[in-house]
């Protein structure tokens, strides 16, 4: 009988991950680096997407992105959150699950380029593809104001 009911548990536990990688970008590390500045308010962003095919590298590298200028920020541009992503995401939790699971995120995203090709990962089971993504921080940070989410937005 335990060992029914661990068994559940792990399967309940391994449903609630592949569930959250949906929204959030997958836990195979890597960084976003600020390539250039088009003007104040649009920048071109580089990052490694990671997924099976390079539908889901792309979709993984422009959530990854959107997601470090949230809550990282960049050289000239704060993070436009100044909370936890833990903390904003529970204050604001039926906002971001539209954000999100509706793609309202690619709205800001007005180019995604790969800059390689799609590549095995030593010793995972993806592959990875790098992507410039130019974004409108300007017009994301307006969004947020309108949103009536700005609790813990800075304004620099």
């Amino acid at each position: 009988m335990k060992r029914i009911v661990y068994f559940l548990l792990f399967a309940f536990a391994c449903g609630l991950t592949v569930s959250a990688q949906k929204v959030k970008p997958v836990e195979y590390g890597g960084y976003v680096n600020l390539i250039r500045e088009i003007d104040q308010n649009t920048i071109v962003l580089r990052t490694l997407g990671y997924g099976k095919k390079e539908a889901n590298a792309r979709e993984d590298a422009e959530v990854r992105v959107i997601r470090a200028i949230l809550y990282v920020g960049f050289d000239g541009h704060s993070k436009l959150i100044h909370e936890s992503e833990s903390t904003f995401e529970a204050k604001h939790a039926d906002f971001l699950n539209t954000f999100w699971e509706q793609k309202r995120y690619k709205d800001f995203i007005t180019s995604t380029v790969s800059v390689g090709s799609l590549a095995k990962v030593k010793g995972e089971k993806v592959k990875s593809m790098p992507f410039d993504i130019t974004v409108n921080v300007k017009a994301l940070r307006q969004y947020l104001i309108q949103n009536k989410v700005g609790g813990g937005l800075g304004f620099h």
